[in-house]
């Protein structure tokens, strides 16, 4: 039986598409030269150790290259390639082999590791094969789930104000409309998060009106995903006693309801999915993970067993922390680039942990922790004072599109998600753009911020490239700022003044005092602009860098 290989996918970077990258050098190998220090072998090995800094030939003949005209490595590579000294087709064969040695070198980490291919959405996990026989879809027509979550019906939520809605506040909350609204967009799925306890009298209020929910639900066309949601405070007799009631009484209404797909645990507890199998065999169990749990599940085999993941990225200070206009949109340039790097783990979990990966949370266009202002115990960083100045920007309608364009391509990639809410409890669809509506599906769809939904493949575009790198304040809002010091295959360095190279370029035929060529003629004010925007820049990459290169612990990254 074949390994599985890391391989660069086709759908987005082939001989067609090359030819848009902004930068071929910076998108493949400034990640994959800090991986195993850049090195790798060949497989057979041929008594060589290769890397960025050496190509083996085989990678040039391979592609139709003859000896003489040989890619030696991987600076030379993209000036060959700009130069049309090879062919797009040939070029993508090179990034390919280059890609998937680096990953065979690191097969043994890699198997453990959920990012090891990742090359910022660009490269797939190839050749994985299921134990179990796992389905690749929870759907019966084997479309990936278009959810969107039902948020704050049964459940406090930010969508309900934080309170506690009436069953009959439920019923108004969502409607009909609602439903047919939904599949208008393209959403297949509803998903409803419930009390544990929700089903343990399946004559009490809040079953009676889930029941009313899914039915008008389904009249639209649409099946549903129960989300089991554990109370604040347990004790362990209930933890014990009860739970194991609740959970077994969830199970058997939703095997039972036509319309439900899956039933998704509160907690990765295999104690919980075993209460699951003991009233309902066949069921589709969602087991919930963070990306920082996702080495850490631990399960029996079960073909009806699946992962459902938080891609939550408005939790941590580096996530939601700024204090200036510059800073907010540093932080919506930093969240765009690292959302294709989440393809990696959606794989890996598939192919390695042999568990198809939905997105349960965390699909939304929030890139701060805002609607949490008037809650006891939030942090201010400064990161709520400026909305204001996003609403009628083309800068931020940009980035948000570009956000949403690469969170539904990327989440797209495994069992499919749901989009943290629809809409807020009272509101009609009116009004400006708020924090809370950046979490609303219908919402950012009515503003314009949503691709189409259709062909989620088509989608790749958004990720060959990363983000336009016009954070430095530069639209119709604010005076446009200089672009940093073009460099070419390097990039400018503010600390040296001067460009740096991952491999330094041949010497110029003679010296010159310039150290910036390209800001000749330029005064003190551009220039101080300038290198402003190269030192931001820098920083925010560096921090992508550092993002894509979690888990390659023990291996020195090249300067």
């Amino acid at each position: 039986m074949s390994s599985p290989i890391c391989a660069i996918d086709r759908t987005i970077l082939n001989e067609h598409t090359i030819g848009d990258m902004d930068d071929l050098g910076l998108a493949v190998f400034a990640k994959l030269c800090g991986v195993n220090r850049g090195a790798f072998v060949l497989d057979p090995p041929d008594g060589n150790t290769y890397g960025c800094l050496s190509f083996p030939e085989v990678f040039s003949t391979n592609v139709g290259l003859g000896w003489n005209d040989t890619i030696p490595d991987s600076a030379t590579f993209t000036q060959s390639f700009k130069a049309g000294n090879i062919t797009a087709s040939q070029a993508v064969e090179v990034v390919d082999q280059y890609v998937n040695a680096v990953y065979k070198s690191s097969a043994e980490g890699a198997s453990s590791n959920p990012y090891g291919c990742d090359v910022g959405g660009l490269a797939t996990l190839q050749n994985c094969t299921s134990s179990t026989g796992t389905p690749r879809s929870l759907r019966k027509d084997k479309e990936i789930v278009k959810a969107v979550t039902l948020s704050g019906a049964f459940i406090p939520s930010f969508a309900s104000g934080g309170e506690t809605l009436t069953m009959d506040e439920v019923n108004e909350f969502y409607t009909d409309k609602d439903f047919e609204e939904m599949v208008k967009l393209g959403v297949n799925t509803i998903q409803v998060p419930v009390p544990c306890d929700a089903f343990y009298t399946s004559t009490g209020d809040m079953a009676v009106t889930i029941t009313k929910l899914l039915n008008e639900a389904a009249k639209a066309g649409l099946s549903a995903i129960i989300v089991l949601v554990k109370p604040d405070e347990t004790s362990d007799k209930t933890a014990s006693e009860v739970v194991d009631n609740h959970i077994k009484a969830a199970a058997s209404y939703a095997k039972s309801a036509p319309s439900v797909i899956a039933l998704q645990l509160p907690s990765p507890t295999p104690s919980l999915l075993s209460s699951v199998r003991s009233v309902a065999t066949k069921l589709s169990v969602l087991v919930p993970v963070n990306k920082g749990e996702l080495g850490m599940l631990s399960f029996p085999p079960d073909k009806h067993l699946f992962a459902a993941l938080d891609t939550g990225a408005t939790t941590s200070v580096a996530d939601v922390a700024s204090s200036n206009s510059l800073g907010d949109r540093m932080k919506m340039f930093y969240h765009e680039s690292v959302t294709c790097i989440d393809r990696s783990p959606i794989e890996w979990l598939s192919c390695y942990q042999d568990m198809p990966v939905y997105v349960t949370s965390g699909f939304d266009l929030a890139i701060d922790d805002c609607i949490n202002r008037d809650n006891e115990g939030f942090k201010d960083y400064g990161q709520c004072g400026r909305f204001d100045e996003t609403t009628d920007s083309g800068w931020w309608k940009r980035h948000r599109q570009s956000l949403a364009g690469r969170q539904l391509f990327t989440y797209s990639k495994g069992l499919g998600w749901s989009f943290s809410a629809w809409k807020l409890y009272g509101d009609h669809g009116s009004g400006d753009m708020t924090p809370a509506k950046l979490m609303c599906l219908r919402d950012v769809a009515a503003a314009g911020l949503l691709p189409p939904m259709e062909d989620t493949n088509e989608l790749g575009s958004f990720c060959l490239n990363g983000p336009a790198n016009d954070f430095t304040m530069g639209d119709e809002t604010y005076a446009p700022t200089p672009a940093p010091v073009d460099c070419g295959n390097g990039w400018w360095n503010e600390t040296i003044g001067d460009c740096s190279y991952w491999i330094p370029p041949p010497p110029t035929a003679a010296p010159t005092k310039e150290t910036c060529p390209s800001c000749k003629g330029a005064g003190a004010k551009e220039m101080s602009v300038a290198a402003a925007a190269g030192a931001v820049a820098a920083l925010v990459l560096n921090l992508v860098m550092k993002k894509c290169m979690r888990g390659n612990n023990g291996y020195e990254v090249l300067p």
